[in-house]
């Protein structure tokens, strides 16, 4: 009973924050949608990457904390701890500079540059 009212209560607390989070993000898209002019484009990528890491935030969380504990082993909470705590941060660098020109053309040559060979 007690880890069944756990996982509700994580869930609901879990969705809010999502939701909440999802709702600024749609005010946010609205905005930039009313925008004219060449920075609507910038401000939607931003967007998007912002969103990309949220969704892997999140996504990550949800696993972690609203399956019940009897239905996974110790080894998958380790990898999900793992994956939280170091993958993530490492991954937000790596998601925002993808905006940048020059890193986008440093992986488009990298890719080439393995396929050619």
């Amino acid at each position: 009973m007690n880890e069944l009212m756990l996982s509700i209560f994580s869930g609901v607390i879990a969705m809010a924050t999502f939701l909440t989070v999802i709702i600024s993000y749609m005010f946010i898209a609205v905005a930039i949608l009313r925008i004219r002019s060449a920075e609507q484009q910038k401000a939607f990528f931003h967007l998007c990457s912002h969103l990309t890491a949220v969704t892997i935030f999140y996504g990550t969380l949800s696993f972690s904390y609203i399956q019940p504990s009897s239905q996974y082993s110790v080894e998958q909470e380790k990898m999900v701890s793992v994956f939280y705590t170091l993958v993530i941060p490492m991954l937000n660098p790596l998601i925002y500079s993808l905006r940048n020109k020059e890193v986008k053309d440093a992986v488009r040559r990298a890719i080439e540059m393995k396929y050619s060979l």
